[in-house]
């Protein structure tokens, strides 16, 4: 879900980060999405975007995944050391 989210925002920053109707290809997240504005005719633009690599995303996942691990291992350890904490402080 995370790594959904930072995929849509890293679109939605590249494809409000071009400037005018000039051919440009613009790449984020370790250049695993793209937005590619090219010129189709004389009085067209075309627009293409993209996942060009999921290898960055399950990595990004991964990072993700093991930071909330991480948090949730300290969290559970600080509240059983509170709950023995409390139960010595009760005797």
């Amino acid at each position: 879900m995370i790594t959904l989210a930072a995929t849509v925002v890293a679109l939605m920053l590249l494809m409000f980060s071009t400037s005018g109707d000039e051919p440009v290809r613009k790449t984020a997240l370790f250049d695993a999405v793209y937005f590619e504005v090219t010129e189709a005719t004389a009085d067209t633009t075309s627009v293409t975007m993209g996942v060009d690599g999921f290898v960055p995303l399950l990595v990004v996942f991964a990072v993700v995944a093991a930071f909330i691990a991480l948090v949730q291992i300290i969290l559970d350890a600080l509240q059983t050391r509170r709950r023995h904490l409390l139960a010595q402080r009760s005797e």
